[in-house]
């Protein structure tokens, strides 16, 4: 019975997503792998005219040919979102020979699990780049034919770690709310003028971006397929945000008592991530494990 509710839910989702972007043209940040790649398949299936962006030439055009083999229309625009420059110029290409955007999707992005004490200044600078500095200027680009058409829409996709703060994700959720605070700033701006503004707080995802950190292979996280309905959901209801409840929940429980919070994680943080390692070191023992150390 759960198995068929979930069937008809995705169904639903599917037809909804077919009415919202059938003809529309979308613009796909980190759409070589992940959760780009997998909701610009979603998209494609969908009806929709996508624009995809990412570092990786070959494999963008590789999902490209997928989206194309399922109904879509889609063209690859390689480009490096951490160079600002080549994201203005990216924007200027794409409304000239591509067409005005309906829908912007800044999904790229880049973490980087590490203590604040063990940061270096570029990793500082790449982060800061990739999660703000370039899906901005592709924003600014993008967004006066938005206004001038009348309208658009712009989904952020940021992470639960902008509500709360995450130990060992210090710039990582810094850049991120940098975008997402742009995001709302806008919204504020330019709500009136037809230009609807998502951001989506994502929680545990299981994407390529995750795999160094193998300690998270002991979390509960979403595929990158459930993800992707999530942008799609996104770009169907036009939300201001959305997020988890128990995040929002975690969100509520900081403002109103920042330190209860803080004494949680001082407490519970690292002995869980111990009890975790120690847990998968037994399983990667175990006959059928993956044979890595923890």
């Amino acid at each position: 019975m759960l198995e068929w509710w979930r069937a008809r839910a995705e169904r639903r989702d599917r037809e909804r997503l077919r009415d919202a972007v059938a003809g529309r043209r979308i613009v796909l940040t980190g759409a070589s792998s992940g959760i780009g790649k997998a909701f610009a398949l979603h998209a494609a299936a969908a009806g929709a005219e996508l624009v995809l962006v990412a570092r990786r030439a070959a494999e963008l055009q590789q999902v490209a040919t997928a989206c194309a083999a399922l109904g879509g229309r889609a063209r690859a625009r390689p480009a490096d979102l951490a160079d600002p420059g080549a994201a203005r110029r990216l924007a200027e290409t794409i409304l000239r020979e591509d067409g005005p955007v309906d829908v912007l999707v800044n999904n790229a992005g880049r973490s980087i699990r590490r203590g604040v004490l063990d940061y270096k200044p570029e990793d500082l600078e790449r982060l800061v780049a990739v999660n703000y500095l370039g899906p901005t200027a592709l924003t600014l680009g993008l967004l006066p034919a938005m206004v001038a058409r009348g309208g658009g829409h712009l989904v952020q996709v940021s992470t639960i770690g902008t509500l709360t703060g995450a130990p060992n994700f210090a710039s990582y959720v810094a850049s991120k709310a940098a975008a997402d605070h742009f995001a709302r700033s806008l919204r504020l701006e330019l709500g009136t003028r037809g230009v609807a503004v998502t951001t989506i707080h994502m929680p545990l995802v299981r994407t390529p971006m995750l795999a160094p950190s193998r300690i998270y292979e002991m979390f509960p996280a979403l595929s990158v397929e459930a993800a992707a309905r999530r942008i799609g959901q996104a770009i169907v209801r036009r939300p201001i945000r959305m997020a988890p409840r128990w995040a929002t929940a975690l969100e509520i429980g900081h403002a109103l008592a920042p330190g209860l919070l803080q004494a949680l994680f001082e407490r519970g943080h690292e002995p869980l991530h111990v009890a975790l390692a120690r847990r998968l070191a037994r399983r990667d023992r175990r006959p059928g494990g993956s044979g890595r150390a923890g």
